[in-house]
């Protein structure tokens, strides 16, 4: 019969496998992160946000940068602050675009991207992702009046994209594959696309469906003259960026966004957002929110 151990032997027992657990203190610091230890150095976290793309990641009209994309990246911000024991760590932000979105996330420029970037396994090469926090896909923007409603009714039109987005890739495939003759204009944001549809410049502006929706219902001139039409012609799940070959701070990000998937913040920050704006939230985000919602 094997002898029973006593309570000390129990107890001696119990604070060794303390021990050989992960203590708290271990959690804490940069560890072996090369961006939690460049931004402690920096004293700061450095965001990637967009200028115009209201109301992901923008420029309000008192000069301050706010959005669903930054409400959402700054929890992983909190999370960031309690590692690091930097309840104080400021934070800086640096507008980023879709030609230098990329580049600026890869070199470490910038620490984390809070936008309108689609989450591709192309991109993902380059960087690293956060969960996805938004699930949408290409439309055109027209005027009311137009008889486009469709791509294949813009064959040899002129049609504005953002050079380097997934909706100008969507557009010369399309265009190669049914002969559409196109004729693409580059523009550097959403508001020079939708001028360029009200004004006659171009037939269409083609653009992630919720941005150019968004904008349809809030700065149309007059109200109800623009519309956004045609079938989804990509997927597109937007996430945030990050810097590749650092687990410990993606790890610490994703985690961020878990925790406000399974706490149901994600929701309300959705609500602040697009409530007003008419667009609730569909089935398909609330369930990439609760696949994604690990338990820690």
């Amino acid at each position: 019969m094997r002898p029973r151990r006593s309570g000390m032997m129990i107890v001696a027992s119990i604070a060794m496998m303390a021990g050989l657990a992960a203590p708290a203190s271990a959690e804490q610091g940069p560890g072996n992160s090369i961006i939690l230890k460049r931004i402690l150095e920096r004293g700061a976290i450095n965001i990637g946000h967009r200028e115009a793309s209201a109301p992901f990641s923008y420029v309000n009209d008192e000069q301050k940068v706010e959005g669903y994309s930054i409400d959402l990246c700054m929890k992983a911000v909190d999370a960031i602050r309690q590692r690091l024991s930097k309840p104080d760590l400021k934070v800086t932000f640096t507008p980023i675009n879709v030609t230098n979105r990329i580049p600026l996330v890869a070199n470490g420029t910038v620490d984390l991207e809070c936008g309108t970037t689609s989450n591709f396994l192309t991109r993902q090469e380059q960087v690293e992702f956060s969960p996805i926090y938004y699930v949408t896909g290409t439309q055109l923007l027209v005027k009311s009046a137009s008889a486009v409603r469709e791509i294949e009714d813009l064959k040899g039109k002129r049609v504005a994209a953002l050079q380097g987005s997934s909706n100008e890739a969507a557009v010369r495939k399309l265009n190669d594959e049914k002969a559409l003759g196109v004729q693409l204009v580059y523009v550097k944001d959403l508001p020079e696309g939708a001028l360029l549809v009200e004004n006659d410049r171009v037939d269409a502006f083609v653009a992630d469906g919720i941005q150019i929706k968004v904008y349809a219902a809030t700065k149309a001139r007059p109200a109800g003259s623009l519309a956004v039409v045609g079938r989804l012609l990509t997927y597109d799940p937007y996430s945030a960026m990050m810097q590749r070959g650092d687990q410990d701070f993606s790890l610490l990000v994703r985690g961020a966004f878990a925790d406000a998937f399974r706490s149901g913040e994600a929701e309300t920050i959705y609500a602040r957002w697009f409530d007003p704006l008419g667009l609730k939230i569909e089935g398909e985000l609330l369930a990439a929110f609760r696949v994604q919602a690990l338990p820690r």
